[in-house]
């Protein structure tokens, strides 16, 4: 069994956590554009391929495929899924497996906007959300909208170009220089995160609930696992609204009325470390649907009070060993 993981980046968790369910007859591969990518140390064999918004990467990832006789791809970063999704049927006839859901899911989660809308049509609370500062405004004045008010792009991961504004004047300087802006109700409370498992016919398998405490760069930083039936009750009826393959993240807040949802993630999320560490195990579930074999659902099985801390690890590869990777790919060494 090979498996290979696109851009790999900085988790060699999943690197780990992927070879424990592959055991020693299989092998965990890795992909980056960068020939730095820290997670190589843990990878049985690497690739360095075009970045994901270039024209090629999808033909070439799938000609490393190929030659390599991998048999699963698993996308790690937004942008892949899109492409993914779109050569899902290519992939699969070549035998490679994808782990992306579905392109219309993959729309939907993309757009934060399409998301809003697709939530409160299948009756899941979600913020209140306008496109322009004149739909907010006229909100404002009916009293549907108060301050503050978040800025945030409609296609836009990490946190980047998010913004609180508790006045007119900022919250005009904040949509001007926010790329692609939505406007939407601030919700007060705690943060809450979502690993949801979905099989082959997109059947929630698994859904395991976590509250962040502390974020780093837009990623859980730091959680501790709840077990809350009410929060369960409201995953399951997530991973039954968005059609889902694999795994997905997905981030609810509490407001006044329950929680509320604010983003889905069809991909493996930061804060996965600490559902696997409750006995998630996704990537074993993962095997075990390329294999054929049927999951049994676990729906909420698993404990309360389980922390997860991330740190730092410093890692000083040779530099053979970088240029080995770069000329094996025909790069110029750095």
């Amino acid at each position: 069994m090979r498996v290979l993981l696109s851009s790999v980046g900085r988790r060699g968790y999943l690197v780990k956590y992927f070879k424990q369910a592959v055991g020693d007859a299989g092998e965990v591969w890795g992909a980056d554009s960068s020939s730095y990518a820290p997670a190589f140390r843990y990878c049985d064999h690497v690739m360095l391929l075009p970045r994901v918004g270039e024209a090629d990467y999808a033909d070439k990832l799938l000609t490393l495929c190929r030659k390599n006789k991998i048999d699963m791809v698993v996308p790690l970063i937004d942008p892949e899924l899109e492409v993914l999704a779109a050569r899902y049927d290519e992939f699969r006839s070549n035998g490679v497996m994808a782990v992306v859901s579905p392109a219309r899911t993959i729309e939907i989660a993309f757009d934060k906007y399409l998301t809003y809308l697709h939530a409160k049509q299948v009756g899941i609370e979600v913020p209140q959300t306008v496109t322009s500062i004149e739909e907010a405004i006229k909100l404002l004045s009916e009293g549907e909208l108060s301050w503050p008010l978040m800025v945030k792009p409609r296609k836009g991961s990490a946190s980047l170009f998010v913004n609180s504004c508790s006045n007119q004047s900022e919250l005009m300087l904040a949509f001007q220089s926010c790329p692609a802006p939505m406007i939407q109700e601030f919700i007060s409370g705690n943060e809450y995160g979502y690993d949801i498992f979905c099989d082959g016919d997109f059947k929630p398998v698994s859904v395991f609930c976590k509250l962040k405490l502390a974020m780093r760069a837009g990623e859980t930083d730091k959680a501790v696992s709840v077990n809350d039936k009410k929060l369960i009750d409201l995953g399951m009826k997530i991973a039954r609204a968005f059609p889902i393959f694999g795994p997905a993240d997905v981030d609810v807040r509490t407001g006044n009325n329950g929680p509320v949802l604010l983003e889905i993630n069809p991909r493996f999320g930061g804060g996965y470390p600490c559902s696997h560490l409750c006995g998630a195990d996704f990537p074993a579930k993962l095997i075990a649907i390329y294999k054929g074999q049927k999951l049994i659902p676990n729906i909420g099985d698993y404990p309360a009070g389980v922390y997860m801390f991330k740190q730092d690890e410093i890692i000083s590869p040779a530099s053979d060993e970088l240029k080995a990777i770069t000329n094996a790919h025909g790069y110029k060494t750095p």
